[in-house]
């Protein structure tokens, strides 16, 4: 297995769990502020299915309540421009393990 790249926020709960999983499993990954460096445009069309647009957003976060996403209707690439705003909609954390891509609690 390649050493693991986590997308994840300091306060996250999920992400906090995710490293203690990973790190009890002697699983070697490196770490990315998911609001400082968040993933690319690109990164993000080629991973979002869109088809299961809810697997990949964030809906306990501030900005999904805010603009009530739960009641709207959108398509893909509104929802990565929403997330490119604001980085906190994306479901967290985001596991690249080589060409694998996980959103959210993943045990690998």
């Amino acid at each position: 297995m390649k050493k693991i790249v986590m997308y994840q926020k300091s306060t996250c709960v999920t992400c906090k769990k995710e490293k203690e999983y990973l790190t009890k499993a002697k699983i070697s990954f490196d770490e990315m502020d998911i609001v400082k460096n968040p993933p690319s445009r690109d990164f993000l069309e080629e991973h979002i299915d869109p088809n299961n647009l809810d697997a990949f957003i964030n809906k306990h976060s501030k900005p999904y309540k805010e603009l009530k996403l739960a009641n709207r209707k959108i398509d893909k690439s509104e929802l990565i421009d929403l997330m490119l705003k604001d980085p906190n909609l994306i479901k967290r954390p985001v596991m690249i393990d080589g060409k694998k891509v996980y959103f959210g609690y993943t045990e690998l």
